[in-house]
């Protein structure tokens, strides 16, 4: 074993064998910090990720006794002279900023879309002009701005996960997507496991200085990593799904009709003016956010109409896995679908497919749906507004998470409040992270279908950092993901104590509507 390996394997004794960083990918993510940059000193030969003064004081101190170089992050001078054979020890101690502090500096700043998504706009074509936004973003030289701050590593919804070491934060998912599109790094397990431990959230795009489209870059690797026949197993099992059983976790279609017997007097025609879209996991996996939808639907005379068991799945789960041809695939046969119900407008529940349907779907696929598209949120606070509507009081305490495929990334963000706030003597109360700054659930972006355990953390820390300290006995949203995510982390052995109740807004609305 050469000097530079005992050394490494005294690190490893010295703290826990997963902070002290040797692997290519780790090596390159922190070669961009500014004192390696400069090419004032040799990149290092291994990184330790400290979590304490005494890990800290021990690294610090075998430098000392073996004559090794450490140098801690964020400094760029040093004491003595470096020779190219001299080991570098990056010493790794920078603390996660909280999102409360991130928030309260940067204040209001809203993340705003532009040159990427005129980029992918002009002309057709919008694969190649996602590609070109993309290389835009990564060879640009707003990119180079961000390398010595660290405001979207504290904004990284699964950063904390990962003991906030810079390879899995926003920052550096980047910087190994930079180094992809160059050829300095080639596709490996790891890189894969990094691109796909995300939940394309957006709090690290909405929060940034420099207005960088973390997320996209991340969704175009992905695309590549697909056509490389790369994606993950469970990606490409999903997708089968989605083709034989026209749902991702293969349910039987005949559930998706499980809740209608429960509606009274339900009469679909085959064509009508609206047509309620359910969504597969509202369908399947929230039926009673299903069954308190279509009770508004069919109890408030509107003309409606059901795809039922020939609905089958938007193909977000595709877009956001990199499988786009697969995805225009389904989204043709959806749109084949639709317009043969001749509808003027759509109506989901799901925040997922309303993101699907009037972002990626244009954006990515270069496809459109034949008719309007609202969320179930949007609906309702129409018909409180057009309609007299009579809703009785409800003695609620309640705060609303913003899913991040209706808030962040379609901007919807007053209709849900609004519909809440339509109920006599219900009390809304605000989350501190809220709007652009709510912390993800942790499901989205295909991160629960990838690595369950990281999803389930994020969604525990949403519920004991931002709601349990609100007080409120009812916890609404308005995605069934959110939902699902906030139901199963509720259940676990920390939560579990807690009284609060889950429930998707239509299901309180439903409650407060008074039917003659």
């Amino acid at each position: 074993m050469n000097p530079k390996d005992e050394i490494i394997e005294q690190l490893k004794q010295m703290i826990n064998e997963n902070q002290v960083l040797t692997d290519l990918v780790d090596l390159y993510v922190y070669s961009f910090e500014k004192i390696f940059l400069n090419q004032l000193y040799p990149k290092p030969d291994v990184v330790v990720r400290t979590s304490s003064i005494k890990e800290e004081t021990d690294v610090l101190k075998l430098g000392e006794r073996e004559n090794v170089v450490v140098i801690k992050r964020g400094h760029e001078i040093l004491s003595r002279d470096i020779n190219s054979s001299d080991m570098i020890i990056l010493l790794d101690n920078v603390e996660i900023p909280s999102l409360e502090s991130c928030t309260e500096e940067i204040g209001g700043k809203k993340g705003l879309i532009k040159d990427f998504h005129e980029l992918i706009r002009s002309g057709h074509g919008t694969y190649r002009n996602f590609a070109l936004a993309v290389q835009n973003l990564l060879f640009g030289k707003t990119l180079s701005k961000c390398q010595n701050c660290i405001t979207c590593t504290g904004y990284c919804t699964v950063s904390p996960s990962f003991n906030g070491i810079e390879t899995w934060s926003s920052k550096g998912r980047m910087l190994i997507a930079k180094g992809i599109m160059k050829g300095e790094l080639a596709f490996s397990e790891k890189i894969i496991d990094t691109l796909y431990t995300c939940t394309k959230c957006g709090l690290c795009y909405a929060q940034c200085f420099q207005d960088l489209e973390f997320h996209e870059a991340i969704l175009y690797l992905r695309h590549i990593i697909a056509e490389k026949n790369l994606t993950p197993q469970i990606f490409r099992t999903t997708a089968n799904n989605i083709f034989e059983h026209g749902d991702p976790a293969a349910i039987p279609v005949n559930r998706r009709l499980s809740r209608l017997k429960n509606i009274t007097n339900l009469n679909l025609p085959q064509k009508a003016n609206i047509l309620c879209w359910l969504g597969c996991t509202v369908a399947t996996r929230t039926p009673k956010t299903a069954e308190a939808f279509i009770n508004i639907l069919n109890r408030g005379n509107n003309e409606f109409t059901m795809l039922g068991k020939n609905e089958g799945c938007c193909g977000y789960v595709l877009i956001t896995s990199g499988l786009w041809e697969e995805a225009k695939k389904v989204a043709i046969e959806t749109i084949e679908r639709i317009e043969k119900t001749e509808a003027e407008i759509l109506v989901t529940p799901c925040s997922g497919c309303y993101y699907t349907f009037t972002r990626l779907y244009p954006e990515i696929l270069d496809v459109n749906l034949p008719c309007k598209i609202l969320h179930s949120s949007q609906f309702l606070e129409k018909k409180i507004k057009n309609e007299k509507i009579k809703l009785k009081p409800m003695e609620l305490n309640v705060s609303y998470h913003d899913p991040c495929s209706l808030g962040r990334h379609s901007k919807v963000y007053d209709p849900p409040r609004n519909v809440l706030k339509a109920i006599p003597n219900l009390n809304l109360i605000e989350m501190p992270l809220n709007r652009e700054c709510a912390r993800c659930c942790g499901g989205g972006g295909g991160l629960w279908t990838f690595n369950n355990q990281v999803s389930l953390e994020t969604t525990q820390t949403r519920l004991k950092e931002d709601l349990i300290p609100t007080n409120v006995n009812i916890l609404t949203t308005a995605c069934p993901q959110c939902q699902l995510n906030f139901r199963f982390a509720a259940r676990t052995k920390n939560l579990a104590s807690n009284s609060f109740k889950i429930y998707d807004i239509t299901e309180i609305f439903e409650k407060a509507m008074q039917f003659e």
